[in-house]
C-alpha cells in the first residue's frame, strides 16, 4: 500500500472512556463500504491490553498485546492485515480493553497498585481499492465507547466476564441510551468516546515476538473433591490461561481457580503465587459457550471449577513469547534430560513481553536473570528480538544519573535496596555483549553503548574510598538464606565482581567499535577495580576470597581476578568447600551460574556432572525427585512436606549453559577469530550427547558417543565458518561447512 500505516497512526487521536466501576469499555466505529477494498491494514494500540474485532472475527485471538512498557516513554502498536475481514456494505471495528499493567487498582491479589489513567485507544485503518483510491479511518471524536462484558480486569487478581452483556456487538452510531433487560443488567450502550492526550510515550511499532497461545494442554486427570468442586490436572506446570466450554442457563456462573500446588484437602494452594486469583464467567444461556480470560494469565498446573452449569470441555492454554526454539539438547543420562526439561519449561513460562521472574505472584521484569541465565536462553531460543525490546525498556528506565533500575519496565519501586543492585542493572552491559557474541552484529553494540557507558560510570561513582561497591542484593537466595538475603557471601563481593566484569566488557565493546579513548579509559578503570577487589577480599594466609564461600571464590576465578601464583589455591579452596558440602553447591541467584562457569573453566566439569546426579537437598535432582515439572524458585521445590516459593522460576537455570557449552562443548563468541569452538567434556555420567544451537553460521550440531575405547565426535555446520575443534589435548582449526567426524581414544575414567 502506498499509504504508510505507520505514519497514519501518528496522525490519529487518542480516545478514552472511563471504567464503569470495575467494568471495562469497548471502543467502536461502524462504517459503510461501497465496495470491498483490495487491501486493508489497521494499526492499533489499546491500553492496557486489547482484543481487536472486525465484525465477528477476533483478529488477534490468543495474542496478549501490547507489550508491557513504561507507557509514559513508549507505547507499542501492532499492525494487522484485515483485508479478508472487511466486506462490501456495513462493517464494524470493536476494540475490547483490559487493564494489564496499565492500571492495577487493588482488586483481589495485587503485587502493587498504580495507574497510568483511564483505558485508551489509538488506531488507524488504511483501505486501498482496486483503482488505487485510498481511504483512512482514524480514531477521533467519531468513535464511540460502551461498557463491555469484561466486568473485572486485573493482571494479578484475575478476570470476570459477563456474556449477557452483548450491547457492544450491536451497531453504535454514537447513540445515547440505556437498555434494561429483564434480568436487571444495565447497559449504557454507545456514547461518544473522549478525545484525550495520550499517556506520553512515543508510538512505536512492536517488533518483539508476539506473546500468544502456543499450545493446548489436555486434562490428564479430573476429580470431584469433597466440597463438590471439580479439580482438573493438566499434568505439568505452565504459564497461560484456562479455556472452558459450557452449557447452562442464563446467569449461571463458572468460577475457575488456578494454581501450582494443592492443599491437603485437595483445594488450590495460592500461598506462594499470589491469591486470591480466580475467574468468573457468567453465561448468556445461548447454547454452548466457550471462553478464556483475555487480559490476564497465571502459572498453574491445576484448575478448580465451581458451577451448576454443564462443563463440556476444559483445556490449559500455554502462553509465551513467539521466540523460535532453535536449540536442542538430549543425552544418555535421563536425570540430565529431566533437568533440561525443568529449565526450558520455566524459561518458556517466563518468556513474556519481558522475562518475568514468575508467571503469577510478581510478573515483573527483574533484570538479573536476563544476563545470568542469558547464554543458556540463547542456546535454546532465537531471542534477539525479545532482548532488543527488553534493552529498550532498560533505556526507558535509565535515570539522568545513569541508574538502570532492577525492574524494567519500572512499574513499582521497592524499598530496602531492591531498585539499585549492580548485579541487576548490569544487564544493560552484559546482555548486549552476549547478543553480539551470539549473532555477530556490531549494530547491537553501537546502539547500546551509550546506555551501558552511562550505567558503568554511575557504578564507578558509587564506589567507596577503597574502590569497592558496598551495596545491592548480593547473592540473593543462596543456600541457607534467611529469609532471602545472602547467608554465605558478603554483598560487596558479587557487586564489585560484576563491576569488574562490566569494565572488561566495556573494554571489548569500545575496541570493536573503534572507540580507542574509551577503550583505554576502561582498561585503566578495570585495572584499578581488580587491584581494589584483590586488596579488599583476598586473604593470602588462607587463599580465599571473602568468606571463602563458593560464590566468593568462583566469581573471581571465572573473571581471572586472582594473581597467577594464587590461582591454584583458590581452586583448591573452591573444591574443598564443595566437598565439605557433600558435593552440593551453595550459591544463589547470582553465585550459582558463576560456580558452574568457574568449575567448567578450570577443567572441573566432573564436579558439575556429579552434582547434577544428586537427589537430596539442595540440587536439581531434588526437585525432580519431588515431582517438579518446571524449575522452582528455591531448591526446596515442591517438597510436599514444606513447599516454598514459586514452582516456576528460571533464575537457578545455570545448568543449561553447561549442557550446551561444556557437555556438548558448543561455545559461540563472534568476537573471536574462531567464532565457534567445539570443546566437549566426556564425563563418566554420560555415554552420548546430541545438541544443536544457533550461531553466526547457522545451526551448529554436535554429537559425541562412546564406541568401545574410542569416542566418535560428529560436528555439522550450516554455513562455512572458521571453527576451533578441541578434543582431549588436541586442538584443530578448520574451515567447516557440512559435517566432520573425529575419533579419539578415551582416557581412562
Amino acid at each position: 500500500m502506498s499509504s504508510n500505516i505507520r505514519e497514519e497512526i501518528g496522525q490519529a487521536q487518542w480516545i478514552s472512556a472511563p471504567r464503569q466501576g470495575k467494568q471495562m469499555p469497548v471502543f467502536g466505529r461502524d462504517f459503510y463500504l461501497e465496495e470491498k477494498p483490495a487491501a486493508a491494514e489497521i494499526a492499533v494500540c489499546g491500553l492496557g491490553q486489547f482484543a481487536l474485532f472486525i465484525g465477528d472475527a477476533e483478529i488477534n485471538a490468543g495474542i496478549y498485546e501490547p507489550g508491557w512498557t513504561d507507557y509514559r516513554k513508549t507505547c507499542l502498536f501492532s499492525i494487522y492485515d484485515i483485508t479478508d475481514a472487511l466486506q462490501k456494505g456495513e462493517n464494524r471495528i470493536r476494540v475490547m480493553i483490559g487493564n494489564g499493567m496499565y492500571h492495577v487498582d487493588g482488586e483481589r491479589y495485587v503485587k502493587f497498585t498504580g495507574s497510568f489513567g483511564d483505558p485508551m485507544l489509538i488506531a488507524a485503518l488504511c483501505l486501498t481499492y482496486g483503482d488505487g483510491r485510498q481511504e483512512v479511518i482514524r480514531t477521533d471524536e467519531s468513535w464511540s465507547a460502551c461498557p463491555g462484558p469484561v466486568v473485572m480486569s486485573c493482571i494479578y487478581g484475575g478476570e470476570d466476564y459477563d456474556a449477557r452483556i452483548a450491547g457492544w456487538k450491536e451497531p453504535n452510531g454514537g447513540k445515547k441510551k440505556r437498555g434494561e433487560e429483564e434480568d436487571g443488567i444495565g447497559h449504557d450502550v454507545w456514547r461518544p468516546a473522549a478525545v484525550c492526550d495520550g499517556p506520553g510515550g512515543r508510538l512505536k511499532e512492536a517488533k518483539q515476538p508476539a506473546v500468544r497461545i502456543q499450545g493446548e494442554l489436555p486434562v490428564v486427570k479430573e476429580e470431584r473433591i469433597p466440597d463438590g468442586r471439580i479439580r482438573y490436572d493438566f499434568g505439568r506446570n505452565f504459564a497461560g490461561r484456562i479455556r472452558i466450554r459450557v452449557r447452562g442457563e442464563r446467569g449461571q456462573q463458572v468460577i475457575i481457580t488456578p494454581g501450582e500446588l494443592l492443599k491437603e484437602d485437595g483445594t488450590i494452594n495460592q500461598e506462594f503465587t499470589g491469591g486470591p486469583h480466580y475467574y468468573v464467567y457468567t453465561l448468556s444461556g445461548e447454547g454452548e459457550e466457550e471462553w478464556m480470560p483475555r487480559f490476564t494469565y497465571y502459572g498453574q498446573r491445576y484448575a478448580l471449577i465451581e458451577t451448576e452449569a454443564e462443563i463440556l470441555f476444559v483445556t490449559g492454554q500455554e502462553q509465551h513469547a513467539d521466540c523460535p526454539q532453535t536449540g536442542s539438547f538430549s543425552c544418555s543420562n535421563e536425570m540430565y534430560n529431566s533437568i533440561h526439561r525443568l529449565i526450558i519449561g520455566a524459561v518458556k513460562s517466563n518468556m513474556q513481553s519481558v522475562f518475568t521472574d514468575c508467571p503469577h505472584r510478581e510478573k515483573l521484569g527483574w533484570l538479573e536473570e536476563t544476563h545470568l541465565i542469558g547464554p543458556g536462553i540463547l542456546d535454546n531460543f532465537d531471542a534477539r528480538a525479545l532482548y532488543e525490546k527488553i534493552l529498550d525498556d532498560m533505556e526507558d528506565s535509565q535515570t539522568p544519573e545513569g541508574l538502570v533500575s532492577s525492574i524494567s519496565p519500572e512499574y513499582v519501586q521497592f524499598d530496602l535496596g531492591f531498585r539499585d543492585s549492580p548485579e541487576w542493572g548490569s544487564a544493560c552491559v552484559l546482555v548486549p555483549w552476549y547478543l553480539y557474541q551470539r549473532y555477530g552484529d556490531i549494530s547491537i553494540l553501537s546502539r547500546r553503548f551509550a546506555v551501558a557507558d552511562r550505567y558503568v560510570r554511575y557504578l564507578l561513582s558509587k564506589r567507596n574510598k577503597a574502590g569497592i561497591l558496598n551495596y545491592g542484593l548480593g547473592d540473593w537466595l543462596d543456600v541457607g538464606h534467611y529469609p532471602s538475603h545472602p547467608a554465605n557471601t558478603p554483598i560487596p563481593v558479587p557487586a564489585t565482581a560484576i563491576l569488574y566484569q562490566d569494565l572488561t566488557v566495556m573494554v571489548r565493546m569500545a575496541e570493536i567499535l573503534g572507540r580507542i579513548p574509551e577503550k583505554e579509559w576502561y582498561e585503566s578503570r578495570a585495572a584499578e577495580c581488580a587491584e581494589a577487589f584483590n586488596e579488599a577480599f583476598f586473604y593470602p594466609l588462607s587463599g580465599n576470597y571473602g568468606t571463602g564461600s563458593q560464590t566468593s571464590n568462583a566469581m573471581p576465578l571465572f573473571l581471572d581476578l586472582p594473581e597467577e601464583k594464587e590461582r591454584a589455591r583458590v581452586i583448591r579452596n573452591l573444591k574443598a568447600d564443595i566437598a565439605m558440602h557433600d558435593g552440593h553447591f551453595t550459591g544463589g541467584d547470582v553465585g550459582h551460574p558463576y560456580i558452574l562457569r568457574a568449575l567448567a573453566k578450570c577443567g572441573l566439569s566432573d564436579i558439575i556432572a556429579e552434582n547434577l546426579m544428586k537427589t537430596d537437598f539442595p540440587s536439581y535432582g531434588y526437585q525432580v525427585a519431588c515431582g517438579a515439572t518446571t524449575l522452582c524458585e528455591d531448591w526446596d521445590g515442591p517438597n510436599p512436606e514444606h513447599p516454598v516459593m514459586s514452582q516456576n522460576h528460571f533464575m537457578l537455570g545455570g545448568a543449561e549453559e553447561w549442557f550446551y557449552g561444556s557437555l556438548a562443548g558448543i561455545r559461540v563468541d563472534a568476537s573471536l577469530p574462531e567464532k565457534i569452538r567445539i570443546c566437549p567434556c566426556f564425563v563418566k555420567e554420560v555415554d552420548w550427547v546430541e545438541a544443536g544451537t544457533l550461531t553466526p553460521a547457522g545451526t551448529c550440531r554436535v554429537r559425541w558417543e562412546r564406541k568401545g575405547e574410542q569416542i566418535l565426535v560428529t560436528v555439522s555446520l550450516e554455513r562455512k565458518e572458521r571453527i576451533l575443534l578441541c578434543l582431549g589435548e588436541t586442538e584443530e582449526v578448520l574451515e567447516l561447512e557440512g559435517t566432520v567426524e573425529r575419533r579419539i581414544w578415551e582416557r581412562k575414567r
